[in-house]
């Protein structure tokens, strides 16, 4: 009787450990997509963990992921997507395969949200980016947050270090 309880036991705790990785599995194919259900705070956290897992061996996924959460506007400016790797490549470099990140708190202001993230580089330099997002409000993405622009800050200055 009790190797039944125990085999009971594992048995859920198998199912509940395959349901588990199921639903991260089925939210993470979800969210890769930009969609209404995805707040500013979501989609700013998305790209930066493509940034962050950018594989070239993948075709560069990370990036193709940062460049779908890119708005009509941003995408007419810097698209199709082999320009726009170029464009990450060529500038933007130490934002792919950074090791951590810091969000400083967003700005929200209407339809415009505006948040610093500061990426520290695989040489542990720390380097600071402005995320300008948009809410859409018309066509396909309608009411969908999307990447307007990238602005760099540049390095970050150790605490307590003043000019």
């Amino acid at each position: 009787m009790r190797n039944i309880a125990q085999l009971g036991k594992i048995f859920f705790t198998a199912a509940l450990f395959f349901t588990v990785v199921m639903n991260a599995a089925q939210a993470d194919s979800h969210n890769t997509k930009p969609n209404t259900e995805l707040g500013p705070n979501d989609v700013i956290k998305i790209v930066i963990d493509a940034l962050k897992n950018n594989d070239p061996e993948k075709g560069d996924d990370g990036i193709a992921t940062v460049f779908e959460f890119a708005s009509p506007g941003n995408k007419s400016m810097t698209g199709p997507l082999p320009r726009f790797t170029k464009m990450i490549k060529g500038g933007f470099q130490e934002m792919l395969n950074h090791t951590s990140s810091e969000f400083s708190e967003m700005d929200l202001t209407g339809d415009t949200a505006l948040q610093a993230v500061w990426l520290t580089t695989r040489s542990g330099q720390t380097t600071g980016y402005v995320f300008q997002l948009g809410k859409q409000t018309e066509g396909e993405f309608k009411g969908m947050w999307m990447t307007e622009s990238v602005w760099p800050l540049g390095d970050r200055k150790p605490p307590g270090q003043s000019i």
